[in-house]
């Protein structure tokens, strides 16, 4: 009885350790890396273009009607990605859509942000940084202390790992005198020092209203933004930038993305629906990069299968959209034939990066898997225990090679 039970031990030890590994191993044999285009769209011609590179130095430079391009006009048409070559080159032109531009010009006026399934839910240690946002230096000094927030908000000396009760309490009280109730919900902020200027926290109560919460000549000040809290804001990015056209941007429950302006806090919608419908903006999946320019700003909406453009003017009105598709990874021949031979997956984190041990299952595909093995079984040997069938019968190939390698006892 003992060494039975050593046995199946042993097996589901084997089993655990095949569904952590061998689909893993799977995939980096024969999962092929798809050439996906580099969707952009060129202001000079009004027209989608891209990219497609196939390797060894071989990258192919066309638009959506098929015309073909040098590299040369290529970027040509792309004056404020390529501006440094541009210039170099002495291609870059004074002046587009009667805007003038310049490397100067380009560099002051266009701004990047991305938001990734990664970034709405991370893990994080809860203690923040508070810099100084007008220090006597020439740039941001990274602070002696540390903050917390939830119940109340607290300094803590790092060094000595005591509360500094004035600074907390000096805090404590500007948050409440602008009408802060806590506990506090989301903490959004930017803590580093490479960083032109610093626009401290936007931190969200239990009524859901957002505050910006600064540190101007070691004085605490606090200010109720006014967003709308039935937004339902689901994470705040914030970033700083000299263009000063917007604090940041945020996500909602309903996957609706927003920028925070410096017009009083007002909030500008971007677009995240689509004409399709079926490339609507979903965090949990999908990434979503927004790139403003002189003339126009640029929405990406990218997922498995399909990458989405949406190009619109500076007043925020649709100008064109356009998408490029390819086979998503659940339809392709290799990831097809791998639910079949693995019924499930072990794996030890999310794509938001936490450590944890989760079971994924393929049903459908994974019972003719099942079949399979229970017949592999079978023909092997006949003369099996009940037991080793059900072991098959549960975990597929995983049991399989268990009950194969750990043979019992005669």
């Amino acid at each position: 009885m003992l060494n039975k039970l050593s046995r199946y031990i042993i097996i589901l030890l084997i089993i655990l350790v095949a569904a952590s590994y061998l689909p893993g191993f799977y995939s980096m044999l024969f999962d092929k890396k798809l050439n996906v285009p580099r969707l952009d769209y060129s202001a000079v011609i009004d027209e989608f273009v891209y990219t497609r590179n196939f390797g060894m130095g071989q990258i192919e430079f066309m638009d959506i009607q098929g015309n073909s391009y040098s590299e040369r006009d290529f970027f040509a048409l792309l004056p404020f990605m390529y501006y440094a070559t541009l210039e170099k080159w002495q291609q870059l032109p004074p002046s587009l859509k009667g805007v003038e531009i310049s490397s100067k010009i380009i560099r002051e006026n266009s701004q990047f942000f991305r938001i990734r399934a990664q970034d709405i839910e991370f893990p994080e240690v809860p203690l923040y940084l508070m810099f100084e946002a007008e220090p006597d230096y020439a740039q941001l000094i990274i602070p002696e202390d540390v903050f917390r927030i939830g119940n109340t908000i607290e300094f803590i000396d790092p060094v000595t790992n005591s509360v500094i009760e004035d600074k907390s309490k000096r805090f404590k009280d500007a948050m409440l005198n602008a009408g802060f109730t806590f506990p506090a919900g989301i903490i959004a902020g930017n803590p580093t020092n490479r960083k032109p200027f610093d626009e401290g926290y936007f931190i969200s109560d239990a009524n859901n209203e957002v505050f910006q919460l600064q540190m101007i000549k070691d004085e605490p000040i606090c200010i109720k933004t006014g967003i709308d809290p039935d937004l339902n804001i689901r994470q705040i990015f914030i970033s700083e930038n000299l263009r000063r056209e917007f604090y940041g941007w945020f996500v909602t429950e309903d996957n609706r993305v927003f920028t925070i302006t410096y017009d009083d806090y007002k909030v500008r919608e971007l677009p995240t629906k689509t004409k399709e419908g079926i490339y609507d903006y979903n965090a949990d999946k999908m990434m979503y990069r927004f790139y403003t320019y002189p003339i126009n700003k640029h929405v990406y909406i990218s997922g498995d299968g399909f990458s989405k453009m949406i190009v619109i003017d500076n007043d925020f009105q649709p100008v064109a959209e356009h998408v490029e598709t390819w086979t998503p990874y659940n339809k392709r021949t290799a990831s097809i034939v791998k639910h079949i031979i693995f019924p499930f997956e072990i794996s030890t984190s999310t794509p938001q990066k936490f450590i944890k041990l989760q079971l994924e299952y393929f049903w459908w595909k994974g019972l003719i898997g099942v079949a399979l093995s229970l017949l592999a079984l079978a023909l092997v040997s006949r003369k099996r225990h009940i037991v080793d069938y059900l072991v098959v019968l549960l975990t597929g190939v995983y049991g399989l090679i268990a009950i194969l390698l750990i043979k019992p006892e005669d």
